[in-house]
């Protein structure tokens, strides 16, 4: 119980951490558009998958990756300064597809919901 109460700790304070960085001490223009959506370190507490959003659809992935990549030790050792740790865990990016979904299912239920519109008879009802 401690271990998962620990470990959903160091989650939102990793997350938190790391939002105030690349939000307000980073230069970076391509990180500029992005957001951390989440932390998840690995039961064992030695690496952390930082999940990144972009604020743009039309950026660039990858090139997202490769400057969060190339700022990981700078990452690592803000966190380090700031957050007393035995070890700092490995950071490891990844694209947040999850608000892709949901976008994607609110465009599918609004259609669905339009062609309902438009099949029900003017002033009748559907059934």
């Amino acid at each position: 119980m401690s271990q998962n109460y620990r470990k959903e700790r160091l989650d939102e304070l990793l997350w938190q951490e790391l939002n105030t960085i690349v939000m307000y001490e980073m230069d970076d223009p391509v990180l500029n558009e992005i957001t951390i959506s989440r932390v998840d370190v690995t039961r064992d507490l030695q690496v952390a998958r930082v999940y990144v959003s972009p604020a743009d659809e039309e950026i660039d992935q990858r090139l997202v990756l490769r400057h969060l990549d190339r700022a990981k030790g700078f990452l690592r050792s803000q966190i380090a300064a700031r957050v007393q740790l035995r070890r700092v865990p490995e950071l490891v990016f990844k694209m947040d597809v999850s608000l892709a979904y949901v976008e994607r299912i609110d465009a599918i239920l609004d259609q669905l919901s339009g062609s309902e519109e438009s099949s029900t008879p003017p002033g009748g009802d559907a059934s």
